[in-house]
């Protein structure tokens, strides 16, 4: 498989993850993996959109709507919430702190 793909497989496989969660009724919007998921979806699809409608504008559209589909595309990265990653990277730094004292305390035991 080539990398765009190895690549889509995974986006559907985040957006398959992401509507399993969403139709059991769990506390997605809580939880640190949507954002996560949420983020990297909104990246991909804002930078395709952005870039690709910007340089190749497809046959039958004309170069305006490209723009303005481009432009939605740059839109789309300015949704991204950045609260729940500043969170989860805060909470990375205590659980490795955690992870050195208990290690720590063991060795020295």
């Amino acid at each position: 498989m080539k990398a765009y793909q190895v690549y889509f497989f995974f986006l559907k496989a985040i957006e398959l993850l992401q509507v399993v969660l969403t139709a059991t009724d769990s506390k997605v919007k809580d939880s640190p993996l949507f954002a996560i998921v949420d983020t990297i979806f909104k990246i991909s699809l804002g930078l395709f959109l952005g870039i690709y409608f910007w340089l190749f504008t497809p046959k039958g559209l004309d170069w305006e709507d490209g723009f303005i589909v481009s432009i939605g595309g740059f839109l789309i990265l300015t949704e991204i919430e950045f609260d729940p990653l500043i969170e989860l990277y805060h909470s990375r730094d205590t659980l490795i702190e955690a992870l050195f004292k208990n290690g720590q305390s063991k060795s020295t035991a």
